[in-house]
């Protein structure tokens, strides 16, 4: 098992001034009881708010997230959030995004993370900044988005180089080497899994020589498990064994936590099954097993499950190997991990097969290969992602210093440039949605007629899925090269144009993303998609929307993509103007109604509580790109749109041509 929640643990006994990693004892003993009292203790010393946090903060990184620490965590946000200090309170949040990931709740883990980054956002603090980035990447690697996991640690790997190391202290030069050490290990991680061994290999090596200088020793036991685990992806398994059994020593040695022993039981119990001794595999397996089912840790449950079914496999039990896979299988469903979804598939596979139950054999393969070819094209992708955004960031300093009269002149040119070809691109996927839906007809005349032609269709239906997801990952660079531009900009015009269309591009996206994973490929859920619209802009413009009254009522339409796109763009348009200049952002109040009152019309009416539209207000007369856009694509749908002023700004829109799928 992979080092993924390392990195809080190691960065916080740093920064409390630890002396040496090896002289810090755990007290294997504690439970929710014992918290709750070492908790209340603290609560009531007459100490400063930063110590309270700090001991409270310890108590959670020496038991390893452990489901009882979460009262702790929860204390430390509510004296922090007393402080009105944004990092501290950042950082708190961080600390749950890390919570909520070891326990196997990475929708929870990616909420609070991108929280904390949010309440930093223009702050200079490297380290928690370079953390948060560290940890998204965790939480986007297990949820199989490689794209974005290898992006956030190279954005905290470009943090730590870009620190002036000759002006920090001792502690913070300490620091500095304790995140290196997490980012090579992370960085190894992700090697691992994309195939490329002897960089994998290169970066554990760093790792573990960083943790040699920090004698850390059990973070070297952690370090050395993680290059097992690699050695047995290369089918090394007897230096695998080896390396292994040392880890665990180092770990014992270190007085690690007893879930971080157990992860290299797991690992050691695999090595043997490899090299055929099932019986000692087994002990091991079964002794990681106790630990985390007594402790519920659900990612520990769903490998183990896996493996102690191939041990079983291997024996010839096959009701017991049967019973194990299933139980990976649903525990690796539960959490969303596709890796273990990918191992419990196989091994069902070859349990049926074994006992000759053919039917349930295939079926499970075919899972396996779903989810094998998912994992494939991500790799893909992310590799290609991981060369361009390196590439980017070696070049960072240099294109710093090239600040010069012609600099403005040219980011004018990129932003027309890009913004000609988001057009070109919506044009283009204008045509084929066209060009499927009137093949999409043909065929379903003709598919009463020819079982073949079916067959041709339920293909071409896959070619198109795959369109959108290719249109999908344009639009995706698209937005990431205006991200990259946006940092070398230092008009705060510009920057708003590039944000403006940033946000546009993420409107068409989510439609392709929608048509790629729903079977209705040519219509639109407006309740869904409005909402995740509406959200990812709330956290784009900084909204928060548990203080902000958000009055939502969306009638669950299904429209074509020729009208959802258009529509897409112009609600993107008046929500970011109401979250920009309409709302208070912590106590305004937003409201949006979507309906359709009869079968001549739809309605949109969209209201914030703010300031309203100034005196004699003419939206015709406007120049804004944002307002021509609306008013172009207000005539593509022959719709009616009033601006007054009803206790704040009010929009409303009467759509009379639109198509529904």
């Amino acid at each position: 098992m992979k080092l993924t929640t390392f990195s809080l643990v190691l960065i916080f006994l740093i920064a409390n001034g630890t002396n040496s990693f090896s002289q810090s004892k755990i007290n294997k003993n504690f439970n929710q009881q014992s918290i709750d009292s070492i908790t209340k203790s603290i609560l009531i010393l007459n100490e400063p708010d930063s110590i309270k946090i700090s001991k409270l903060n310890r108590i959670v990184s020496e038991n390893r997230f452990d489901k009882f620490t979460l009262g702790a965590i929860k204390k430390s946000i509510k004296i922090a959030s007393s402080t009105k200090n944004s990092i501290l309170i950042a950082d708190e949040y961080r600390i749950l995004g890390n919570y909520y990931y070891y326990n196997s709740n990475l929708d929870s883990a990616e909420y609070y993370l991108k929280k904390s980054k949010n309440l930093i956002l223009h702050k200079n603090v490297p380290f928690i900044n370079s953390a948060i980035l560290n940890s998204l990447g965790g939480v986007y690697r297990k949820k199989g988005d490689i794209t974005k996991a290898i992006k956030m640690v190279l954005e905290s790997k470009s943090i730590l180089e870009t620190m002036d190391t000759l002006t920090l202290s001792k502690k913070s030069k300490r620091k500095l080497l304790s995140q290196q050490l997490i980012l090579y290990n992370t960085l190894a991680n992700f090697y691992n899994q994309m195939g490329d061994f002897p960089k994998a290999i290169e970066n554990y090596n760093k790792a573990y020589q960083n943790s040699l200088r920090l004698k850390a020793t059990k973070y070297a036991g952690v370090i050395l498990s993680n290059k097992g685990d690699l050695l047995l992806s290369m089918g090394k398994f007897q230096e695998a064994l080896d390396v292994l059994i040392s880890a665990k020593q180092l770990k014992i040695d270190g007085s690690s936590q007893a879930s971080s022993v157990a992860n290299t039981n797991q690992n050691i119990g695999l090595a043997l099954l490899k090299i055929g001794k099932y019986k000692l595999a087994l002990e091991n397996i079964n002794e990681a097993l106790d630990y985390y089912k007594k402790n519920n840790l659900i990612s520990g449950l769903m490998e183990s499950y896996v493996i102690r079914g191939r041990i079983f496999y291997r024996m010839k039990k096959y009701d017991k190997a049967k019973e194990d896979c299933t139980k990976s299988k649903q525990l690796a469903i539960q959490s969303g991990v596709l890796e273990t979804q990918k191992k419990a598939y196989l091994c069902l596979s070859d349990v049926y097969e074994a006992v000759n139950d053919y039917k349930n054999a295939f079926i499970n393969y075919k899972f396996y290969q779903k989810a094998f070819d998912s994992i494939y094209n991500e790799k893909n992708i992310k590799y290609i992602t991981q060369l361009e955004m390196q590439y980017n960031f070696d070049k960072e300093k240099e294109l710093q210093d090239l600040k010069n009269a012609s600099k403005e002149k040219e980011n004018k040119l990129i932003i027309k440039t890009l913004i000609f070809s988001i057009l070109g691109l919506i044009l283009i996927s204008g045509l084929l949605y066209r060009l499927f839906y009137i093949r999409h007809k043909s065929n379903k005349e003709l598919i009463e007629k020819n079982e073949k032609i079916s067959e041709t269709l339920a293909i071409n239906e896959i070619l198109f899925k795959e369109t959108h997801h290719r249109v999908k990952n344009n639009l995706q660079i698209i937005s990431s090269l205006l991200n990259m531009q946006s940092r070398f900009l230092e008009d705060g015009k510009s920057k708003d144009i590039i944000n403006n269309s940033q946000n546009r591009i993420k409107s068409m996206s989510l439609i392709h993303q929608k048509l790629y994973k729903e079977k209705n490929i040519t219509g639109i859920e407006t309740k869904i998609y409005f909402t995740e619209l509406i959200d990812s802009l709330a956290l784009s413009y900084g909204v928060d929307t548990t203080k902000v009254k958000m009055n939502i009522s969306i009638e669950n339409i299904l429209l074509d993509v020729d009208t959802a796109i258009p529509l897409g763009l112009i609600l993107n348009e008046l929500i970011s103007n109401a979250f920009k200049h309409g709302i208070d952002k912590e106590i305004g109040e937003f409201s949006i109604r979507f309906e359709k009152p009869s079968n001549t019309h739809l309605l949109l009416q969209i209201k914030d509580n703010g300031q309203g539209f100034p005196p004699n207000f003419n939206w015709n007369n406007l120049e804004s790109y944002g307002m021509k856009l609306i008013h172009t694509l207000c005539k593509k749908l022959k719709a009616d749109i009033v601006f007054k002023n009803n206790n704040g700004a009010e929009i409303s829109m009467k759509i009379t041509k639109f198509k529904l799928s």
